[in-house]
């Protein structure tokens, strides 16, 4: 599976809310210069990350954009799914329909539990993991051996 540019920008986009969650709402603008993205992109991504109830927007001077949960109550599989939708790996996983074998196919378990593995990872990180990794690499203990 392959994670979309929109999917890796919104993600990119959210980490950086949940670094400044307990400062001032975060402009756009902030974002895309702190992570050299553009901002016409991230523009379009917040539309999608506020309708899925991630981020909520302040308006006025001093507004911006903020995390509507603590970063630790969203998941990489919720940012995923709001930019991109359902996590899909082939088709015929949730739309049985769009594969005329997929009734008898003798793939299509593997597909799905590959989908399903995929999910778990992804909704089992949260923003306050990505954050501390970044935390570690900034640091230079990206190379340390893991203590789970």
């Amino acid at each position: 599976m392959k994670l979309s540019t929109r999917a890796r920008y919104a993600l990119r986009m959210m980490v950086e809310l949940a670094r400044r969650q307990d400062a001032e709402p975060v402009s756009l603008s902030e974002v895309a210069e702190t992570n050299s993205l553009p901002k016409r992109y991230l523009d379009q991504l917040a539309l999608g990350l506020k309708a899925s109830a991630l981020i909520t927007s302040v308006r006025g001077r001093g507004g911006g954009y903020r995390l509507t949960r603590p970063a630790g109550e969203i998941t990489v599989g919720e940012v995923t799914r709001a930019t991109i939708g359902p996590i899909n790996v082939v088709d015929c996983v949730h739309r049985p329909r769009t594969c005329t074998r997929s009734e008898d196919c003798e793939f299509r378990w593997v597909y799905e539990r590959v989908n399903r593995q995929v999910t778990e990872v992804l909704d089992g990180i949260t923003l306050a993991d990505l954050v501390a990794r970044g935390d570690l690499v900034n640091e230079g203990f990206a190379n340390t051996p893991c203590s789970r």
